[in-house]
């Protein structure tokens, strides 16, 4: 039987020993292991097959199923690009959105900055009035004293005019240094975090700017920079225009008095001294009497004594517990694991998580520690200055004033790595002094307290049913140590 091939390229019927297509010309090869169907041949009048009648068969269904394949898929991949470039021009209008955001946050900002320089001027005025004020008084004092001199009058009065007239010459003078150097203090700090907000907001404009990519969005939170903008603005614009808070009582009147009127709001006090030096219940005292005197409320967090135990030693000592039991919380390790049990990390995390968890809770103002070398031993990582710069700047920035109550000797404490005496805002030194008749007396001073004008003296400490009270300086003083 004879073999009928195809022609690949049309179809047409081809005899097998056919090297070319009699329709289109391309070139046979055999195909020796082809089996093709019997085709349908139609006759003439002599029976011999007509090859031109054959009718050519359909192209390959491979061939149209592989072109339609290559077409879709070349037509899914412009749609995919189509929807990429919808993105990337979506991401790139956000983009010029925050940026122009940015603009206006940097042209509140300079608005700031004019404001904060008025304030300026209106403190100039005011300290140029306190000026003239001196320059009026002066002439007036030297006329008195003349008169006083020449005998002219010699009445008490006259001396108490002159004590007066001395006293509020000296008062007005403090009046302006303490004027000029509030001022110099808030404009530096105030134009220092403005510097630094307007680096990061030409950073961020630049980095907006440099290359329109949509990465950019991953690296710069452009909204939260502006909040933080406005936060940093509104913050200052507070603290530029608020008057001076008066600072809490420590509720010994001579205290109050060595230290200017008491302890800053917001600050962190070292109270320093040796054991049975009643660091504990000074510290105590404060929270107890603010809290049944004042309506403050306050938290005492010891480490080292359960708070059962703190509480019965207080009560002897004449501070009933129910006098203080609404606004002061006592806690101790237990109530910390209790708290915070299923908490994990270092100690160290756990006790700020809690202290923060606390104070947002129950509104408190007041703070004490005890004591600050139990919290650095629960920690696992050694504190450097910076260490205990970050722990005070966490207490400052929860809005407490908290004292950290240390029992590392002074001798130590001036010159040891953690440096919490000078990165703390004040500090109180107690100490045990042996008397010439074989008695421990205990002896207190103030050894710092930024922006105040302190007594540094010792005072001698007695502690009594009615509280704390202190004595005149003492003649005889330990060696003195200054501190930066």
């Amino acid at each position: 039987m004879v073999r009928i091939l195809e022609c690949p390229r049309c179809g047409a019927g081809v005899g097998p020993n056919d090297s070319q297509c009699w329709r289109c010309g391309e070139m046979i090869r055999a195909q020796r292991n082809v089996q093709p169907p019997a085709p349908s041949w139609p006759r003439g009048a002599t029976g011999i097959r007509e090859a031109r009648d054959i009718t050519p068969a359909p192209k390959p269904k491979v061939a149209d199923s592989g072109l339609h394949s290559l077409t879709e898929m070349q037509g899914g991949r412009y749609k995919l690009l189509q929807e990429r470039e919808k993105e990337l021009r979506q991401e790139m209008e956000a983009l010029e959105e925050e940026a122009r955001e940015l603009d206006e946050a940097a042209g509140r900002l300079q608005e700031e900055e004019a404001e904060l320089a008025e304030r300026q001027r209106e403190l100039d005025a005011r300290e140029k009035d306190l000026d003239a004020l001196a320059l009026v008084i002066e002439p007036a004092l030297q006329a008195v004293e003349e008169l006083h001199r020449r005998g002219d009058v010699r009445t008490d009065a006259l001396g108490n005019a002159l004590e007066a007239a001395r006293d509020l010459s000296g008062a007005l003078e403090k009046e302006r240094q303490r004027l000029r150097a509030k001022i110099e203090r808030e404009m530096s700090d105030q134009l220092s975090r403005i510097s630094q907000l307007e680096d990061e907001l030409k950073a961020a404009h630049a980095a907006a700017h440099e290359e329109k990519k949509p990465e950019m969005a991953a690296d710069i939170d452009v909204q939260d920079l502006i909040k933080r903008v406005a936060e940093q603005v509104d913050d200052q614009a507070a603290v530029a225009l608020a008057p001076e808070e008066t600072p809490f009582s420590t509720y010994i009147e001579r205290l109050d008095q060595i230290m200017a009127g008491g302890i800053p709001r917001g600050s962190v006090i070292l109270i320093n001294g040796p054991g049975g030096s009643m660091k504990t219940t000074l510290a105590y005292h404060l929270l107890h009497h603010a809290a049944a005197e004042g309506g403050i409320r306050g938290m005492f967090f010891s480490l080292e004594q359960s708070r059962d135990s703190l509480i019965r030693q207080m009560e002897g000592l004449g501070m009933d517990r129910q006098d203080s039991l609404d606004g002061l919380m006592v806690a101790d390790l237990v109530e910390l694991r209790r708290s915070m049990e299923g908490q994990k990390g270092d100690w160290r995390d756990i006790v700020m998580r809690y202290v923060s968890k606390t104070v947002a809770e129950n509104s408190l103002q007041l703070f004490v520690l005890d004591s600050f070398e139990s919290f650095m031993a629960l920690s696992e990582r050694s504190f450097s200055r910076t260490e205990v710069k970050d722990l005070f700047d966490f207490f400052r920035d929860l809005g407490l004033t908290t004292v950290m109550i240390s029992e590392t000797p002074m001798e130590m404490l001036e010159s040891n790595e953690h440096m919490e005496l000078y990165v703390a805002d004040g500090a109180i030194e107690l100490a045990m002094v042996e008397g010439n008749d074989s008695r421990i007396q205990r002896w207190l001073r103030c050894i710092k307290l930024r922006g105040a004008n302190i007594d540094t003296r010792y005072y001698c400490l007695f502690h009594q049913e009615d509280g704390f009270s202190l004595s005149p300086p003492m003649t005889r003083c330990p060696v003195r140590r200054t501190v930066g």
